[in-house]
């Protein structure tokens, strides 16, 4: 194709950047650096060492009567295959094969799958691949709306740190893989977003996708009854005693689509979503010193550096909640809270396991570290540590090792 005469790529780009929505052309951006560089980052561990097929702990326990398209051959493997570890082995079968009686399936919601049989039509039966092409629309559309919600409430330079953060933190390469955190953080950032803008229909079903793709997206209920509950005392003389409709059913909407599921799953598949979660661990709550303590002791006596990561995470993660507390709005908190008080009280097999990648989704606590960013030395050390970290932890998964 030929440009015009003194129309240079640079210019062609930069004009289709000035189209696009304030703040899109940089996530995007930030996006396909991400994409390229963890893809680049398979590629070079795929040239340099046997590394491990896809789903290849499912493979090995021989437990599975079914299985998902594996992409282990050719450049699928390295490009598309090697991202099809852990949980998304399970999303991919779910979206193969449905949810089986006796699998304890029923523990991972339905978004997902659901989406990636979609998908698949498209891809020629890739349910993996289909998994990466939603992850890059949900992660684009979250990461996105974080920047509008952050820009509308504390500027624009506070939301870019924050976006750059995230979209930068250790565990962001599950933003990519086909795990549920692109979907979840998505829903949960438009959800809270549109709320605070009183766009209550959109509020409800950002907040039913969040809830259809994890559990803990029924918890959104708090931060949008907030918000609901603060628009009716602003406008109470104005519109009477009652709160808005659409306001309540948005508050309701988590809690209802979570709720409609799991009896489905109960009733349909013979097992409830909170059941199958028992036999995976973690049932029990504990303090949360206990369950700190707990993993600082495994950490030790195992010498597990993942499960330092995931202790040092929460801690993290429980001082920046706190520190949230006096300046964040009500709502961002109260998005937090439930969700950290979890991770934090629940013990497993491993004591933390998966912390880091919670973690990751509790956005209001990477704006408490975009605000500490304001200082270039700490802006510069955070940023050289946290893609350290995700060049470490993106590796060890890439290699077949349990970081989720």
């Amino acid at each position: 194709m030929v440009l015009p005469e003194g129309l240079t790529p640079r210019t062609l780009v930069a004009r289709l950047a000035g189209r696009l929505p304030v703040g899109l052309a940089g996530v995007i951006g930030l996006w396909l650096v991400l994409r390229v560089g963890l893809s680049l980052l398979g590629l070079l561990w795929a040239g340099t060492e046997a590394l491990p097929g896809p789903c290849h702990f499912e493979l090995a326990r021989d437990g599975w009567t079914t299985f998902p398209p594996l992409d282990d051959h050719g450049w699928a493997f390295p490009l598309v295959g090697l991202w099809q570890r852990w949980d998304a082995c399970w999303y991919t079968k779910i979206a193969a094969h449905g949810y089986e009686a006796g699998t304890s399936s029923t523990a991972f919601f339905p978004l997902l799958p659901a989406l990636m049989r979609a998908v698949g039509v498209l891809t020629g039966g890739d349910l993996a691949l289909a998994g990466l092409l939603i992850n890059a629309v949900a992660g684009v559309a979250a990461l996105y709306g974080l920047r509008q919600l952050v820009a509308a409430d504390f500027g624009p330079a506070m939301a870019d740190r924050t976006v750059l953060y995230l979209a930068t933190f250790p565990a962001a390469f599950f933003l990519l893989a086909p795990f549920t955190e692109a979907l979840f953080l998505a829903g949960s950032v438009w959800a809270l977003l549109a709320a605070r803008r009183r766009e209550w229909g959109l509020a409800g079903l950002a907040a039913i996708l969040a809830a259809l793709a994890r559990p803990l997206g029924a918890f959104l209920v708090l931060p949008l009854a907030w918000e609901a509950w603060t628009a009716w005392r602003e406008l109470r003389p104005a519109r009477g005693p009652w709160p808005s409709p659409s306001a309540a059913l948005a508050v309701v909407a988590p809690i209802v689509a979570a709720g409609l599921f799991i009896g489905w799953a109960a009733v349909h598949v013979g097992q409830s979503p909170l059941a199958a979660q028992s036999l995976w661990g973690g049932q029990d709550l504990h303090a949360p010193w206990e369950t700190l303590a707990a993993a600082v002791q495994w950490a030790v006596d195992k010498t597990d550096a993942i499960e330092a990561v995931n202790a040092l995470g929460l801690a993290g993660f429980t001082v920046l909640f706190l520190a949230g507390l006096r300046w964040l709005p009500a709502s961002y908190s109260l998005l937090v809270l439930p969700q950290l008080a979890l991770v934090a009280m629940r013990l497993q097999p491993t004591p933390l396991t998966s912390t880091t990648r919670y973690l990751l989704v509790l956005f209001p606590c990477f704006v408490v570290l975009a605000w500490l960013g304001q200082r270039r030395g700490f802006h510069r050390t955070w940023l050289f540590i946290s893609v350290l970290g995700l060049a470490t932890l993106a590796g060890l998964f890439i290699r077949g090792d349990f970081v989720a």
